[in-house]
């Protein structure tokens, strides 16, 4: 059985698959055995997802607050942001800015940097006023704390 997220295809596209009955719709044959073969295709937005989840476990298996596992997982959205965009800066820098188009496109960069650098610290101050408000245990700040790093 073939399930595939993408856009629909036209018939004379789709792969002859062999016809599903009931039975084997729901993942059993006729005759009871297991189904042999499954692919799934996740769209791109699906994978992105699936790896944010992954990303965000820790913060998600944690005894906090739903309004701190949510700030938490923006700071850490956030510090990879500010990482990516770090990177892209130097890589500009590395290439030689000779043309002014390529200053402006510094300049743009290190903009959104600033814009990046300044949501992380309203993120942060989001955070320690939630904790303040939920009267964290010693422990859940501590948790709080560590998973912010």
């Amino acid at each position: 059985m073939q399930i595939n997220t993408l856009q629909p295809q036209p018939a004379s596209l789709k792969p002859n698959l062999p016809k599903q009955t009931t039975a084997t719709a729901t993942g059993t044959t006729p005759n009871n055995s297991a189904m042999s073969d499954a692919y799934v295709s996740l769209s791109e937005l699906g994978k992105t997802k699936a790896k944010q989840a992954e990303k965000n476990k820790d913060i998600d298996d944690s005894n906090l607050p739903d309004i701190i596992k949510q700030i938490l997982k923006t700071i850490r959205d956030l510090k990879q942001q500010i990482a990516e965009k770090q990177a892209e800066i130097d890589k500009a820098k590395q290439d030689g800015l000779q043309s002014e188009q390529q200053q402006e496109k510094l300049k743009l960069l290190q903009t959104e940097l600033s814009m990046l650098n300044s949501a992380l610290g309203s993120a942060q101050r989001s955070l320690n006023k939630a904790m303040q408000q939920q009267e964290l245990s010693d422990e859940q700040v501590q948790t709080a704390l560590s998973l912010m790093l």
